[in-house]
């Protein structure tokens, strides 16, 4: 009898706790990846400290197009090992735990493979896109440009969706796309809400906050992709 009540006990343990480890698993993923996201601004702090301008998104972009925030490309696939953040965060063995969130599965491989579900604010952080005066986009910003780091978005949690309908993929991707292209038009929205509905962001400040949807474009609804914010450029332009 001792027996059966203890095996009783177990089973009604099991039944409640076995339901919460979901959410003890996705909220424990959230904080790795706001860790991670605190890290890799700190590392972009850094590279800016020593080379007078933050990291560029993609300094070959009009070119080989092989050079990414995250890593190189050779071949197929960029090495986040040779990407130009490595040695600011540990070297490329190290670095690789913290480019990867671990609340993310990519549904197919990708041609960003290595940014590991991060994006990177190309348009006033990594690039001079949003300069009035159409500056180039091969650089990065200059920190004393921004002048609300606290405000500008710095990196999030991203993807992109390949493909349509029934055959709709989520891929790595690099980029944390603004509500607007700095020419107009609107891109097709990448910043991946994965964490239950909010989507974690490291500010050009270092702080790491967690944001909630407030809107989906045309395409990546059902895949959790969207804004937070107001439906402008404000928060990713550095002015």
């Amino acid at each position: 009898m001792e027996l059966l009540a203890a095996l009783a006990a177990v089973a009604l343990l099991a039944a409640l706790l076995i339901p919460a480890l979901p959410a003890a698993k996705a909220a424990a993923d959230a904080a790795v990846c706001r860790s991670n996201l605190r890290q890799l601004a700190a590392a972009n702090l850094a590279y800016a400290a020593d080379h007078g301008r933050y990291v560029a998104a993609a300094e070959d972009i009009e070119g080989a197009n092989s050079i990414r925030w995250h890593g190189v490309r050779s071949g197929g696939a960029f090495d986040g090992a040779q990407g130009p953040l490595a040695e600011y965060l540990g070297g490329g063995g190290s670095s690789a735990w913290v480019r990867r969130c671990p609340g993310f599965r990519p549904d197919a491989a990708g041609f960003e493979a290595s940014c590991g579900g991060y994006g990177y604010n190309a348009l006033g952080v990594g690039s001079e896109l949003c300069l009035p005066d159409g500056g180039g986009q091969a650089v990065g910003m200059r920190p004393g440009a921004l002048a609300r780091p606290a405000q500008t978005v710095m990196f999030a949690d991203a993807a992109y969706v390949q493909g349509n309908g029934a055959k709709a993929k989520l891929i790595e991707y690099s980029f944390a796309e603004p509500p607007q292209f700095a020419g107009g038009g609107t891109p097709w929205p990448t910043i991946h809400f994965r964490h239950r509905g909010k989507a974690n962001v490291a500010w050009a400040d270092g702080h790491v906050t967690a944001e909630t949807l407030d809107r989906t474009g045309a395409r990546g609804s059902a895949q959790g992709l969207g804004w937070f914010g107001p439906d402008d450029n404000s928060l990713f332009d550095p002015f």
